[in-house]
């Protein structure tokens, strides 16, 4: 699973930081969306295009913590390691 449907699927309908990250990727039709999240540069391509597009701070540190999320549960999903806090 992407990191974009990982969003939509988890967080979309939450009240919370991470609900209001979903819903401004679902809003924003030039997200980076639609590639298998395999991809290594996937997450500096996420953070530079936030970036790109003036996000706060706080909604930097909720990315980074949605993808931390994010890549525990695909790592759970492969049978790899977690990743530390």
């Amino acid at each position: 699973m992407n990191f974009y449907n990982y969003m939509m699927k988890n967080h979309l309908n939450e009240k919370s930081p991470r609900g209001d990250l979903a819903r401004d990727m679902k809003e924003d039709r030039d997200f980076p969306k639609y590639k298998t999240g395999k991809f290594k540069g996937w997450k500096r391509l996420i953070k530079n295009y936030l970036k790109s597009q003036g996000a706060c701070y706080d909604c930097m540190t909720t990315f980074e913590e949605a993808w931390k999320e994010y890549e525990n549960c695909e790592r759970k999903r492969l049978n790899l390691p977690l990743l530390k806090e």
